[in-house]
């Protein structure tokens, strides 16, 4: 009998516990961190403030670069000198998916005029290979990713000797779980492409959160071999379709210059030899003035390297029509080709582009809770039995 109530005491003790923990835990929903930042401030885009690194990181030297951006996280760095893997632990929600996006800008701030490479790492997993420059452009890494536990750890990893790690900002955006529907738990999205057509380059890559919720990179793109469009959609339209693509994007487009031409285009990837997994997500919708002709439809066919994947109707005043396609095997360069299907009056159009690759994870990791489950278990189980 006294063994039996220690059992029922220690399973209440445990079943409690994590409740205890949680007050304790500060878990972020969406963060922003400015690293080697001095103050912390608000972000006019996204009302979110940007935090200071040294509640994430205990290890590092900061430094301020002499330089003129619109992107105040890259005036700062904390770069690692001693060390040979650092890491960064994020409280963030779980379980819960994130855009999570790691910015580097190297700016000489050595004076060495050597920009290294080194490995970026989540939760242990090899997320890229940062290759800095001493270019004028940011470098950022992207991934989506499904938290498994509290504390998700971002890592900077020595590969060379002499090469010094640092990193400019960091960021946990989070997204709906069915954005990316096709993602499962066990792999994560690497971002391989995010691209607008049509716009040129002096249109904006990033919005406010009330154009686009997720605050992704939208890189603008012409191609001279195409008609480059502009429909002009009034402010405020709401795209209510898989992943939300954000008006401003969708007001832009290619397409072919004649009924019967095709658009194609080489979709390169970080990786030139090894096969890869990848997923691609394709936006379309009509563009082509502000009043299109009724009658006017655009039927076309999406092929992946000469294989087909997916044919599709757009409308005038219809819906953006969002085909995803996952998984396709690629190795170095995948050849998209977009075509002329019968019926169609219009020559092809694409709005936008993403493309990720997969990363493969570990879930053997297991949150608090998880882990006080199991104990709880297995006490009720020996008390059974």
């Amino acid at each position: 009998m006294e063994k039996s109530m220690v059992v029922i005491v220690s399973v209440l003790v445990l079943a409690v516990f994590p409740y205890q923990i949680q007050s304790y835990y500060n878990s972020y929903y969406w963060l922003s961190i400015d690293c080697g930042g001095t103050n912390t401030w608000e972000d006019p885009l996204t009302n979110e403030w940007w935090e200071l690194d040294n509640s994430f990181i205990k290890t590092g030297q900061n430094i301020l670069l002499y330089v003129s951006t619109d992107r105040l996280p890259l005036e700062t760095l904390r770069y690692f000198p001693e060390g040979s893997k650092i890491c960064y632990s994020l409280p963030l929600e779980v379980p819960h998916k994130y855009l999570i996006r790691a910015g580097f800008y190297y700016g000489n701030y050595d004076n060495l005029f050597k920009p290294p490479t080194f490995n970026l790492e989540i939760d242990g997993n090899l997320w890229a290979t940062v290759t800095t420059s001493l270019g004028t452009d940011p470098i950022y890494h992207e991934v989506i990713y499904i938290t498994i536990k509290e504390n998700v750890s971002i890592c900077l990893n020595q590969t060379q000797q002499g090469q010094i790690p640092f990193i400019s900002s960091l960021e946990a955006v989070p997204l709906r779980s069915d954005i990316y529907r096709l993602m499962d738990n066990k792999t994560a999205l690497y971002l391989e492409h995010r691209t607008n057509y049509g716009a040129n380059e002096t249109f904006p890559e990033r919005f406010n959160t009330y154009t686009d919720d997720f605050y992704r990179f939208w890189k603008p793109v012409q191609l001279p071999n195409y008609q480059n469009l502009f429909n002009g959609i009034v402010n405020g339209f709401i795209s209510n379709v898989d992943n939300l693509p954000p008006y401003k994007v969708l007001n832009y487009a290619i397409r072919g210059q004649n009924i019967s031409d095709s658009i194609f285009l080489p979709i390169d990837f970080h990786e030139n030899s090894t096969q890869l997994l990848a997923y691609f997500v394709f936006y379309f919708y009509n563009v082509g003035g502000p009043r299109p002709v009724l009658n006017n439809i655009t039927n076309q066919i999406v092929y992946i390297n000469g294989v087909e994947k997916n044919a599709t109707t757009i409308r005038p005043y219809g819906d953006c029509v969002v085909v995803s396609v996952y998984p396709v095997n690629v190795t170095g360069t995948a050849n998209v080709t977009i075509a002329p299907a019968q019926g169609t009056t219009l020559p092809p159009i694409l709005n936008a582009i993403e493309v990720f690759t997969t990363i493969e994870v570990s879930t053997s990791s297991m949150s608090l809770h998880s882990c006080t489950s199991w104990f709880v278990f297995l006490g009720l189980l020996y008390l059974v039995l």
